[in-house]
């Protein structure tokens, strides 16, 4: 049998990236030559850090963060779309708290500053008419927030913005209430959230590799939304999640993932326009300039279920 390469795969949070979880336990990876594993640092910007530096060299990480840190000269690029496109990161706020004026001064959790919920929160308050610089709390809590629901329901923070499976889990258990999705049209317009990316040395060295890779991606993404028993049973396993919590977590997101690796390539220029609106990117960008999209796979022969869901739907 060929020995298989190791690779690390880089992720923002401790419960990102489930699907790749699972391409891994059913050997999805292993059948394209990688003996994958995954490696979480937490933070949008210390993970664009991390693949700049070399210390990874392929992963998943939200596009904002991945945008300003390539403006500023990372080197890495962005090689295909992970499954989240949309921006699924919900405003949670505690239970006993009435309405957005009373969130001025309250303590609101996120990863790191400069990552994606800091960015879509801001997004988010400014609608709302909140100045996000003064009526906000930000707390950054890095490897804390793996424990971002207990620590609401301790008093600890007031709100935050997270994604899947924190957002149910709290929302199930009654710590929190979900305000808002950053993905609703007065908040954000559609665009590609999650990006595959890539270091600039290994796209030239490792061609095969990231093909390999965005393949056993694919195969991951399209069989996690076939066999939801499954993906379900892995966050239980995982993160000790009740059943009814998982599944929810699931149909939340299931009617907007995409699993074909593909780039929306109008929504990355809309990020673009976002990052640079909140001064994060202070000059001309082009989108040409952050992407290579040679190792995309090729279309698999759809099953069924993503045979109904082609076109215009989420699938």
């Amino acid at each position: 049998m060929p020995q298989l390469r190791a690779l690390e795969y880089g992720v923002p949070t401790d419960k990102a990236g489930i699907t790749v979880r699972l391409g891994i336990e059913k050997g999805f990876f292993a059948d394209e030559g990688l003996d994958l594993s995954m490696r979480t640092v937490f933070g949008g910007p210390p993970l664009a850090a991390a693949y700049d530096r070399g210390e990874l060299h392929v992963g998943e990480i939200g596009s904002p963060p991945a945008i300003t840190a390539m403006s500023r000269g990372a080197r890495f690029k962005i090689v295909g779309g992970a499954m989240r496109r949309k921006a699924h990161l919900y405003l949670g706020v505690r239970s006993d708290i009435p309405d957005f004026r009373a969130l001025r001064g309250k303590r609101l959790g996120l990863l790191s500053r400069g990552s994606c919920d800091e960015w879509f929160g801001r997004a988010i308050f400014l609608r709302e008419g909140l100045d996000p610089d003064t009526d906000i709390e930000w707390v950054p809590l890095g490897g804390d927030y793996a424990h971002i629901i207990p620590l609401m329901k301790q008093g600890a923070i007031d709100a935050c913005v997270v994604s899947e499976p924190n957002v149910s889990t709290g929302e199930c258990d009654g710590t929190l209430r979900v305000w808002a999705a950053a993905y609703e049209e007065p908040y954000l317009p559609e665009f590609q959230w999650i990006v595959l990316v890539a270091r600039e040395d290994f796209i030239r060295s490792d061609g095969d590799t990231i093909r390999a890779l965005l393949r056993g991606y694919e195969r991951s993404a399209r069989y996690a939304v076939e066999h939801i028993d499954e993906w379900a049973a892995l966050y239980c396993r995982c993160w000790a999640l009740e059943p009814d919590t998982a599944r929810h977590a699931i149909a939340r997101e299931l009617p907007h993932l995409r699993v074909d690796c593909q780039i929306d390539m109008a929504g990355l220029r809309k990020v673009i326009e976002l990052q640079q609106r909140l001064g994060a990117v202070t000059m001309p960008l082009a989108v040409e300039s952050i992407v290579d999209l040679r190792f995309l796979p090729a279309a698999l022969e759809r099953s069924p279920l993503a045979a109904a869901a082609a076109g215009t739907t989420a699938l």
